[in-house]
């Protein structure tokens, strides 16, 4: 996760784990996919990974699921328009038949291919490859675009909370950057003080506190760092301007209301230059991140 901070008017992009995200008014406008309607084939506009079908419902529910996705359906009857896409091509298309199947989520339908155990699955890269080349009755190439996908398994689905930053990449997942502030972190630093249950009950709890001001606050675990963080807003890509280094106005007014980023629930003292303290200090202040992709 890469986390963006200003230093006068350049910027200190730092790699770390972020801890979560949420705004006091979330920009959807400027992330939302527009919808292209029932018979949309694009698989780069459409958001991958919920509700599977029937079909996976024997696999084991703990396990995130990987498939080839190769068409989508958004808008009103999307299910219906999906399965009866999906019977046109096993019809005409016998031998995909076997592996083709729809998996149904809350914003639309996607028919897939085959099932994989990852983005390194061998077998997925050769089913692209052999699924780019079919072409329709009129010698078209029948689908367009094709994208191994990961399918959350079933179990983690039901179990996400609601503040959890991994609802934002759910919505948005080919949407990238998104951006987030954030304002606090938790975290042991090797104190032993600290322990990760401790560590994260305390983000969600500022989480709940946030969002019970009117903030759209969320948390992120990252285990492995051992960190926790709370973040507010959502920001698109206009956010950090790319020649100048400098946050858009949607973000400095964001900072205003976040002045200060919290370490384990406290200030924390920023050196100008940290080898000579005597140069002076600032409080430390919240950092520009991006939502992380999966």
């Amino acid at each position: 996760m890469k986390r963006i901070c200003l230093r006068s008017a350049a910027i200190l992009v730092m790699v770390t784990s972020l801890a979560s995200c949420g705004p006091e008014v979330t920009h959807t406008s400027s992330l939302t996919t527009p919808s292209r309607g029932v018979d949309s084939m694009d698989v780069a506009t459409w958001d991958f990974g919920d509700q599977p079908a029937s079909y996976y419902d024997n696999q084991e529910q703990s396990k995130d699921q990987f498939a080839i996705v190769v068409a989508t359906f958004t808008g009103g009857g999307h299910l219906s328009a999906a399965n009866a896409t999906l019977t046109t091509l096993k019809r005409q298309y016998l031998t995909l038949a076997p592996l083709l199947n729809v998996r149904e989520r809350s914003r639309g339908s996607a028919i897939t291919y085959g099932s994989y155990t990852g983005y390194d699955d061998e077998a997925a890269g050769k089913d692209m490859k052999m699924l780019r080349t079919v072409v329709s009755a009129q010698g078209m190439q029948l689908f367009e675009q094709v994208m191994l996908s990961k399918f959350k398994s079933p179990r983690a689905r039901r179990e996400l909370h609601p503040y959890d930053l991994w609802k934002v990449r759910r919505e948005y997942p080919t949407v990238v950057p998104i951006y987030t502030l954030e304002v606090a972190v938790w975290g042991d630093f090797e104190s032993g003080q600290l322990p990760q249950a401790q560590r994260r009950a305390a983000a969600e709890r500022y989480a709940s506190e946030l969002r019970a001001k009117g903030f759209e606050a969320f948390f992120y675990h990252n285990d492995e760092a051992d960190l926790s963080s709370v973040t507010v807003g959502l920001f698109s890509f206009k956010a950090l301007d790319p020649e100048t280094g400098f946050y858009s106005v949607e973000v400095e007014a964001m900072l205003s209301r976040f002045p200060h980023r919290l370490v384990n629930g406290q200030t924390v003292l920023q050196y100008f230059d940290p080898s000579n303290p005597s140069q002076g200090s600032t409080e430390q202040k919240p950092c520009l991140a991006e939502v992380p992709v999966d």
